[in-house]
């Protein structure tokens, strides 16, 4: 856990554009990934915007809306990030704690269900799951991380109730239970060969795609992170 790490809500203008600066930074985008006017406009209906600071350095951030999924009332956070190792988990629980609070039942999110970094933090480490395929969701992207790739996301799913219980227990030997493997590295493989890096999104998107639509959920990854684990929900 980081040390002496500090979580604020974001109260002012000032908090906002400090906030929106730093989703840019970290991003490498030239367009804000959140606009601070718009920031503080659903801050004052009961979004959630919180900073992290260490030693008053700002290290991480995160933005979400209170939304409906099903008959759930939920938190969706559209974007976190962090450049302090520990930051981005410690956010994470702290915003668990404020949807519980706020009587939301679930916490939902999107992300690249080919960067492994990224599903070992939400399967393996916070323990959600993954419900929804998303192809494509965000169309075209210009920031650095994701330029010249197709912005598909897979939809995770964060229960509010329990603790937060990673899924590193799931079984590959269970019956219904299935894999897709993952690519080593896709933001280098983005930049080294494009066109490879578009054929794992294409292959991963078949898979997945056609079992999350026929009831499946990915529950957690293989123990060495080089595949996620679907089951039946």
């Amino acid at each position: 856990m980081p040390q002496q790490l500090e979580i604020v809500p974001v109260t002012t203008a000032e908090q906002a554009e400090h906030m929106a600066t730093f989703f840019k930074e970290v991003w490498g985008s030239d367009e804000d990934v959140v606009p601070f006017d718009l920031a503080l406009a659903l801050i004052h209906v009961g979004a959630y915007a919180h900073l992290a600071f260490s030693d008053e350095q700002l290290v991480a951030a995160s933005f979400g809306v209170r939304g409906v999924l099903g008959d759930e009332q939920i938190l969706h956070s559209h974007v976190t990030a962090s450049i302090l190792p520990g930051a981005g988990f410690d956010l994470k629980l702290h915003q668990r704690d404020w949807a519980k609070a706020a009587g939301l039942k679930a916490i939902t999110w999107t992300f690249d269900p080919l960067v492994r970094r990224n599903c070992v933090f939400n399967f393996a480490k916070l323990g959600a799951v993954a419900i929804e395929y998303l192809p494509n969701f965000y169309g075209q992207m210009k920031d650095e991380i994701n330029r010249g790739d197709e912005s598909d996301r897979l939809l995770a799913y964060w229960p509010t109730s329990g603790s937060a219980v990673a899924n590193d227990a799931v079984s590959t030997n269970s019956a219904g239970t299935d894999l897709v493997e993952l690519p080593e590295d896709i933001e280098k493989l983005r930049k080294d060969d494009l066109p490879a890096a578009l054929q794992w999104r294409f292959k991963v998107r078949e898979q997945l795609e056609s079992k999350l639509q026929g009831g499946y959920q990915v529950s957690g990854m293989t123990a060495d992170r080089k595949a996620l684990i679907l089951t039946k929900r």
